[in-house]
């Protein structure tokens, strides 16, 4: 994150297209708007535009207007975005999804500074820098085709990586404790939250967290919510449903909802053929006695069943994986 920071101040200040790589939940328009505060045009509006599912004449006249009875329903002359942007900064998100058409017209303003608004018989000159975002990879767009190999040279010499959460764990401390103060000021919440426990931090700090920054929020603002007030601890966090997808279906066949050390164990489960509590220790970092108490919530769930006793006590998946 560092490196990134210096290249977000290394290109804030020159007046070129920016291109922001990264997957979905990142950060990216954050990224994008701190350009922007580093830039010259600080002071000048900043708007977002989601490219999916624009096409040429969509895009057309999104950024350029257009005039009265330029098409049905066009009842009157309508100024575009980048006129309204004019000295100001357009994101535009998804910039992969275009189609090839309508990343030649970008292209063209992007170079010249211009385009002409759909039904007019010439083209605006307008001064707005675009920041562009994709979760794709854009080099296989071009060996496909779908994306032109033009326009990704003009966007490729300025490219910012924004790393995905797994690989700065280091900063879901400060997400964490940020989210707290944000759901703490929450208007009409009337939460105090204290903190989140050692346990639970070793579970959000031990997860891969495949839907980023967006996904690790979702789940500790419901736990922080939940809890309403106090410390947050292990068995306030619960994965949403869509990460079940992680876990083979035939567990998910079962219906049960998983906690990120319940689905650790799983995983441990089916791929070794049993789970002992000693690996979710060390693997999640958490105590002994929250790893016996998530392996007792599997064997009641009916995913696992307990097999010896003592120090020898193992926990089998009752399913196989597939």
């Amino acid at each position: 994150m560092q490196a990134l920071f210096a290249e977000v101040e290394r290109f804030a200040p020159v007046d070129v297209p920016i291109l922001i790589r990264g997957e979905s939940g990142t950060g990216k328009e954050l990224v994008a708007k701190a350009i922007q505060r580093l830039s010259a045009r600080r002071e000048r509006p900043f708007e977002k535009l989601n490219c999916a599912d624009l096409t040429r004449e969509l895009l057309r006249s999104e950024l350029f207007g257009h005039e009265r009875g330029a098409f049905t329903g066009a009842v009157s002359r309508t100024a575009g975005l980048v006129t309204r942007l004019h000295g100001g900064t357009l994101f535009m998100d998804e910039i992969s999804e275009l189609a090839p058409d309508a990343q030649g017209m970008l292209l063209r303003f992007l170079q010249e500074g211009e385009g002409r608004p759909v039904g007019a018989a010439q083209s605006i000159s307008v001064d707005v820098r675009v920041i562009a975002a994709t979760h794709q990879d854009l080099e296989a767009g071009v060996e496909r085709g779908t994306f032109r190999e033009d326009f990704y040279y003009r966007l490729w010499w300025a490219v910012l990586e924004v790393p995905p959460l797994r690989a700065r764990r280091e900063d879901i401390g400060l997400l964490v404790e940020h989210f707290r103060v944000s759901v703490n000021r929450g208007d009409g919440l009337g939460l105090d939250i204290k903190g989140v426990t050692h346990e639970a931090m070793a579970i959000l700090e031990g997860d891969d967290w495949p839907g980023n920054v967006r996904e690790l929020e979702a789940v500790v603002k419901r736990a922080m919510v939940c809890r309403r007030a106090g410390w947050v601890g292990p068995e306030d966090i619960v994965l949403p449903r869509l990460r079940r997808d992680r876990v083979p279906a035939a567990v998910r066949a079962l219906g049960a909802d998983f906690t990120p050390v319940q689905e650790q164990a799983l995983r441990l489960a089916l791929s070794r053929g049993e789970v002992r509590r000693r690996d979710l220790v060390a693997r999640c970092g958490i105590s002994r006695e929250s790893a016996r108490k998530a392996l007792l919530d599997l064997e009641r769930a009916g995913v696992v069943r307990r097999e010896g006793s003592g120090r020898g006590v193992r926990y089998v998946p009752v399913v196989q994986a597939p």
